[in-house]
């Protein structure tokens, strides 16, 4: 009678692991219902020294979980303070659901440090 079991299970098996993989991840957003905020300067040449990196502070006020990313973004008009180098700079973006949006280092040849900067990667599908 355990070798019958022993088959049924085995049998089983493959079929549960399966039906595990194809199910839709639960608590996640469909990528086209928000914006995203993707780290861009975290592995580059451009960057000129390591301890230049950008992260996100907050957005809209709120501490985020992933500061260098990816960052969720309802669609609609959103402050995000950019860290980078010791400084911070606040931007203002208005995102659509599908939106892209890279971080990057900017740096002025006259002053040390860096400021930190959005750039629409991927704009929404229409």
């Amino acid at each position: 009678m355990k070798t019958h079991t022993c088959y049924i299970v085995f049998a089983l098996l493959p079929v549960l692991l399966v039906a595990g993989c194809a199910a839709p991840p639960s608590g996640n957003r469909a990528p086209r219902t928000v914006a995203l905020i993707m780290s861009g300067d975290v592995v580059t040449y451009s960057a000129t020294a390591p301890s230049q990196r950008v992260s996100v502070i907050d957005v809209d006020g709120k501490p985020v979980k992933e500061p260098l990313g990816p960052v969720e973004l309802t669609p609609g008009r959103h402050s995000v303070n950019l860290g980078c180098d010791g400084t911070s700079a606040q931007q203002t973006v208005n995102v659509a659901a599908g939106e892209i949006y890279q971080f990057a280092v900017r740096t002025k040849s006259d002053v040390k440090g860096c400021t930190g900067a959005l750039t629409r990667m991927r704009t929404a599908n229409p």
